[in-house]
């Protein structure tokens, strides 16, 4: 039997289904008309944390922040192309160490925090790189060396080398939301869960476990939305999320992870699933300082003992991939050209830890209370207990889980790295040496940086590929990290939602959403 450690209070799916299920009727109702438009209502599994960009994880959210903050440029939702944002335009050296950006004119801060300017962006990311600050983002703008401001409507970045792939650490997600100098001078620590931005959407007010309220941003310069409001509610179970949406109690649902659901949901007359593959694997990192995960030999073990493929067949039945690396498929600069596997041989894990002498290995996997996180890893330590090695689970609720990780001091945790189509977001966060903790580096490798560094100077994306392969057959060699599975982000929506598209960032965006009538 594996051991699982739940936080208090925490209830586990199956007792929270029936209560959620009975209160559904009065905690939606049916479909809201607000004064000048209607307000859209979209599921999230869980409640939000952190909305400070210099610091921000997890998908949900990413998701209320893309409606808020604005980048310099951004992803389109269908294409993953760069396309312009708060910025109208750039310019680039022959030398490609300094590139230029004219501002929008006329674009101002949510409630009456006063005109954006350059000088913002250079708040933003250089907030981002102060040590003092403590961002997990820290890694991402390495080479970055000084921001300038001409005038109020130019920033320009100078860089220690060319990098070709610098432009997405700019694009709108995570280090690159912008943030109001004065806004987060004046509101201090209370920031976090009271963001100002220059987005579509302005955040109102978030009423802890229940729901977050946006409204649509009159003065966008993008142009206001026809939304009045949207409404993110927190149903963590999924089977009455379903019966939410059947009953048009909900307008979107976002991130279904079970099976069941899914299936049931394709049923639906009027309801429409949609899928995509993701940009991220799910991973278990090892901290290779901790006892005897710094031995190679037992990092291997542990790979060879977990039948990952059963993990995907069976308890996720088809839904996710296989992952060979910490990439998937969706980059353009994937390859996985003689990266090494390491296929299910318990004998082989057996035969490892003899080899390093290791018996009666006590170890922890670390994990947040958040579906399918909180129940697949008990089948992953049930496959090393085959082994030997005395594996157990602690599941945290979300807040205590990112202290855990950001301490730097679990023997290893169960982590989804989410974001844009950039291979450098994984591979800076997992294993540069800038993203120690309290950054999200927790194995703490220490062999990554000059590759990184080495494929940022390479001139264009097959040069590119050709570095990120070297690295990933170098850390799959090492195995700081141990890659479980490829995602793949599943949502669902009601027949009165149009213009919703999908993105591969395992986020939720209906900025471009409108309602029908039904």
């Amino acid at each position: 039997m594996v051991e699982m450690r739940m936080p208090p209070g925490f209830g586990r799916r199956g007792l929270l289904a029936g209560g959620a299920g009975l209160a559904l009727g009065g905690a939606f109702g049916m479909p809201v008309m607000a004064q000048g438009g209607r307000t859209l209502r979209v599921r999230f599994g869980s409640d939000i944390s952190q909305l400070d960009p210099a610091r921000i994880f997890q998908n949900e959210n990413q998701s209320i922040a893309s409606h808020i903050y604005s980048g310099l440029v951004q992803y389109d939702q269908a294409t993953n192309a760069i396309v312009p944002d708060i910025a109208t335009g750039y310019e680039v050296s022959a030398d490609g160490t300094t590139w230029t950006f004219r501002l929008r004119p006329n674009v101002t801060w949510h409630k009456g925090y006063g005109p954006f300017t350059s000088d913002d962006v250079k708040f933003s990311f250089e907030r981002v790189l102060d040590p003092a600050t403590g961002s997990l983002y820290r890694g991402q703008l390495a080479g970055l060396r000084e921001i300038q401001t001409p005038d109020p409507l130019t920033v320009r970045f100078v860089l220690e080398a060319a990098n070709s792939g610098f432009l997405h650490k700019l694009c709108a997600f995570n280090q690159g939301w912008l943030v109001s100098r004065r806004a987060v001078t004046e509101i201090g620590e209370r920031y976090s869960m009271n963001p100002i931005g220059t987005g579509p959407f302005v955040f109102e007010r978030w009423t802890t476990g229940n729901e977050v309220r946006l409204s649509a941003n009159a003065d966008y310069f993008g142009g206001a939305s026809t939304l009045n409001e949207v409404v993110f509610r927190i149903v963590r179970d999924e089977t009455a999320a379903a019966i939410a949406l059947e009953n048009r109690e909900l307008d979107i649902f976002y991130a279904l992870q079970t099976p069941e659901v899914i299936e049931r949901l394709r049923r639906v007359q009027g309801v429409s699933v949609l899928d995509r593959p993701a940009n991220n694997t799910v991973n278990l990192v090892l901290n290779t300082t901790a006892g005897p995960l710094r031995d190679i030999r037992v990092r291997r073990a542990m790979a060879h003992a977990m039948n990952r493929r059963a993990l995907i067949d069976g308890f996720f039945r088809g839904t996710k991939f296989e992952a060979t690396s910490v990439l998937t498929s969706t980059f353009q600069e994937f390859s996985e050209e003689g990266v090494p596997r390491y296929a299910f041989d318990p004998d082989r894990a057996r035969a490892l830890l003899r080899e390093a002498n290791v018996s009666n290995f006590r170890f922890e996997i670390t994990t947040v209370g958040l579906n399918p996180f909180d129940r697949f890893p008990v089948a992953l330590a049930n496959d090393l207990q085959q082994v030997g090695i005395q594996a157990t689970v602690r599941v945290l609720e979300r807040g205590a889980y990112v202290q855990a990780r950001s301490s730097g001091n679990v023997q290893s945790c169960i982590t989804a790295v989410v974001g844009p189509p950039d291979p450098d977001s994984p591979l800076v966060t997992l294993y540069h040496t800038r993203s120690h903790p309290p950054g999200l580096n927790t194995s703490r490798y220490d062999r990554a940086d000059d590759l990184l560094a080495e494929a940022a100077r390479a001139p264009d994306v097959a040069a590119r590929r050709g570095v990120y392969n070297r690295l990933l057959r170098q850390t799959m060699d090492d195995l700081p990290v141990i890659p479980l599975y490829a995602d793949r982000l599943f949502i669902a929506h009601g027949p009165t939602v149009a213009g919703f598209v999908q993105n591969s960032l395992f986020t939720v965006n209906v900025a471009p959403v409108s309602l029908r009538t039904s």
